[in-house]
C-alpha cells in the first residue's frame, strides 16, 4: 500500500520520535494507552504481571514492529499490561487523537487502520491457538522456526513466559531437541 505525498504530510504532526533505554517502562497499569508504537530498533515486550507479582509475557517484539495494549487505547481505558524495553532502541508513536482524526479525514489512514486491526486479530487468533493447542515442545519448535532471532534478542526466561512455560520446563524441552 504505497503512500501518496498528500497522506504522508497529513500523518507527519501526529507522529513523534522517541527513544528508549534497556529496562524502561513505557507502560503500566491502570495507565492508559494512549500510543501505538513503530519500533525502528532495540527490542520490546508486553506482559501481565499477576497478584503474586509473576510475569507472563504477552508479546516480544523488535525492529520494524508495531505494539500496543490494543484494548487499552481502543477503548481508552485503563491498561492491565506493562510495556518494558529489553534493550534500547527507537520508536514512531502515533497518538490516539491523531489516529482517530486521520480516521475520519483519510481513506488510506482508514485503510492503513483496518488492515492493522486484522493483522492484531489474526495474530492474537493464532496465539490463542498455539497455546491452547500445541505442546510447549510444538511451539517452541514453532517459534524456533518462524522467530529464529528470538533467541538472539531475549532471554530463555523471556521466551519460556511467552511459550506459557517455566524457565526449567524450557530447558529440559531444549535438552531432549538436542539429544536427538
Amino acid at each position: 500500500m504505497p503512500i501518496q505525498d498528500n497522506d504522508w504530510k497529513a500523518v507527519k504532526p501526529h507522529l513523534s520520535v522517541v527513544n528508549f533505554t534497556e529496562n524502561e517502562v513505557l507502560l503500566s497499569p491502570p495507565n492508559i494507552c494512549n500510543h501505538i508504537m513503530f519500533i525502528k530498533g532495540g527490542a520490546l515486550r508486553s506482559y501481565f504481571k499477576d497478584d503474586n507479582l509473576v510475569e507472563t509475557n504477552l508479546l516480544l517484539r523488535s525492529k520494524n514492529e508495531f505494539i500496543t495494549d490494543y484494548e487499552s487505547f481502543i477503548c481508552q481505558k485503563p491498561s492491565t499490561l506493562w510495556i518494558q524495553a529489553i534493550e534500547r532502541g527507537e520508536m514512531i508513536i502515533l497518538n490516539h487523537k491523531g489516529l482517530y482524526s486521520l480516521y475520519n479525514t483519510s481513506f488510506y489512514w482508514n485503510k492503513f487502520g483496518r488492515i492493522i486491526s486484522e493483522q492484531i486479530f489474526i495474530n492474537s487468533k493464532r496465539r490463542t491457538e498455539q497455546l491452547l493447542f500445541l505442546t510447549p515442545k510444538e511451539r517452541y519448535l514453532l517459534l524456533l522456526k518462524e522467530y529464529p532471532y528470538f533467541f538472539q534478542k531475549y532471554s530463555l526466561k523471556h521466551i519460556a513466559s511467552y511459550l506459557g512455560i517455566t524457565p526449567q520446563s524450557l530447558s529440559r524441552i531444549r535438552n531432549q531437541i538436542s539429544k536427538h
